[in-house]
């Protein structure tokens, strides 16, 4: 892993040479540019294709995709977390984010520089994944290098939309390089959520089988790099998002069978950065600290580092942003060992450090370094932990819902249903309710405590609000309500809430060809 970490921070500005020259106008892209690399040009041999998969991967560690902006709405705006961000103090750019994130003006999204930033930042990705395939496709390399790099690529172009077509709904859709000196690829109406997801689905396809296992990239000194898994799990979520429920339960069982994940007897494994990788991990997103001037070249954003775990802890100069609500917190029943490391108090203990919070304000017990303040960093803003993109359990519980999503559930699928889950709730010290009282449920009743078990299991790991978007304009509606973010006074549910609006700069920027989303 080492080693593939000191690879990315050494080739991040080599690699970026060949998406800047597509981001310049066409005239200079008729020139050989001096110092830099034209697509035609760039992709000579293997270490050059590796440095542009690389960049494919840098964006997945920004703080505007999966750092600071997705826990911010992930968590922030659910029925997780009470705010997202405590950044209403005129600090660019998440300025005025909290009335979007606690609803108070949802519309404001269209405006707001970290939505605009968030949107970009997931489209660089794409952009970077398409010319990376673009070049591969001709490097001189070897085919077993060609497919891994590519398949790499379109993993990543796969969760990139996926995070896109979430929050957006349908949005433009590209897959080969944009030529700014073509106004068709600049201007790219927004194509539907179907057209969007038939894409993530067909490039998680063709991706799995050439993708490594997790044991290979352990040997090779390199985990972090997608696998069969990882992907793996990735389609899993897309086909359970997708209500393609026979599909999604047969993708995860495929990673249940590969015998190369299992639940971390310690749960709390999972949320230190010594034990990162584990077990049960089966996508994180590693961090390092890159003390490298200017990103390596990527710019600002591109330290590997997170600023989550100062910005949540208790202590002097701490924020408190993304703390777990109330609600979170009374959701555990009484023996729960997973609670004290998701909605603490200060009745509670993590590596010897006395945690903060109480039971109506609880505190961050997961992404967090215990005791850590910041003044014990050079840098708070490139702490080195990890984030569990998908682990292990998640798997179990999206085949178990998606056996019980079925509009017909046999009495084998109901029982598997049950296993998965006892197995989810045994490891966290629960016994109860028993098998024999889950079989007693109706298939309602267990589709619901299935969903529940995702909130508990997965709790402050910033899926909760897609979770309550998939499960219907009820599920987030009422969760809001529960927790005081939506009333029938001053802040009255609209059914567009179910998706962000596109950013206003970039409907402009198409001169109206990209459509706003219907309500905003």
């Amino acid at each position: 892993m080492e080693k593939y970490k000191k690879i990315i921070f050494a080739t991040l500005t080599i690699a970026m040479m060949v998406v800047v020259v597509w981001g310049c106008n066409k005239g200079f892209l008729d020139k050989k540019p001096i110092g830099q690399y034209t697509i035609e040009t760039y992709f000579t041999d293997e270490a050059k294709a590796f440095q542009a998969v690389v960049g494919v991967y840098d964006v997945s560690g920004w703080d505007k995709t999966f750092d600071r902006m997705f826990w911010t709405l992930g968590d922030g705006a659910s029925d997780d977390s009470n705010f997202g961000m405590n950044r209403d103090d005129g600090s660019p750019p998440y300025v005025d984010i909290n009335p979007i994130t606690d609803y108070a003006n949802v519309a404001e999204a269209k405006f707001s520089p970290a939505f605009e930033n968030m949107y970009k930042g997931f489209y660089e990705g794409i952009n970077r994944a398409n010319v990376a395939i673009n070049g591969i496709e001709t490097a001189p390399i070897s085919d077993q290098k060609k497919a891994r790099f590519i398949a790499e690529c379109k993993a990543l172009r796969a969760i990139y939309y996926f995070m896109l077509v979430n929050y957006y709904g349908g949005i433009p859709l590209f897959t080969k390089p944009i030529n700014p000196g073509n106004a068709d690829d600049v201007n790219m109406p927004r194509a539907t959520a179907r057209q969007v997801y038939d894409q993530i689905e067909k490039d998680l396809t063709e991706a799995i089988p050439a993708l490594p296992t997790k044991q290979a990239t352990i040997d090779e000194k390199m985990v972090g790099r997608v696998t069969k898994g990882a992907a793996g799990a990735l389609l899993a979520k897309v086909f359970l998002f997708d209500k393609k429920y026979t599909e999604a339960a047969a993708a995860a069982q495929v990673v249940m069978s590969s015998g190369e994940y299992n639940l971390n007897p310690d749960y709390y494994a999972n949320f230190v950065q010594a034990t990162a990788n584990g077990i049960e991990s089966v996508w994180e997103i590693q961090r390092v600290e890159n003390f490298t001037d200017n990103g390596g070249g990527w710019g600002p954003d591109s330290f590997d580092g997170t600023l989550t775990p100062i910005r949540v802890g208790c202590g002097n100069g701490m924020w408190g942003q993304n703390a777990p609500s109330g609600d979170l917190y009374s959701q555990f029943q009484p023996g729960d060992g997973r609670r004290k490391y998701t909605a603490t108090t200060t009745d509670d203990v993590i590596s010897g450090v006395t945690m903060c919070g109480n039971a109506g304000a609880p505190g961050m017990g997961k992404h967090v370094v215990p005791g850590k303040e910041i003044s014990d960093y050079k840098r708070y803003d490139i702490i080195p932990l990890n984030w569990p993109l998908f682990r292990f359990s998640d798997v179990l519980l999206m085949r178990s819902e998606a056996l019980m999503s079925e509009a017909s559930v046999g009495a084998a699928a109901k029982d598997e249903a049950i296993d998965l889950l006892l197995r989810v709730r045994n490891r966290a010290g629960l016994t109860l309710p028993s098998k024999t009282d889950y079989q007693s449920y109706n298939n309602d009743e267990l589709l619901r405590n299935i969903r529940n078990e995702r909130r508990l299991e997965l709790g402050m790991e910033a899926w909760r609000l897609l979770d309550l978007r998939r499960w219907g304009v009820d599920s987030l509606k009422n969760a809001l309500i529960r927790v005081g973010k939506i009333n029938t006074t001053t802040r009255p549910w609209e059914d567009h809430y179910m998706l962000y609006p596109i950013p206003q700069s970039e409907i402009e920027l198409s001169k109206g060809i990209v459509k706003q989303t219907p309500g905003y």
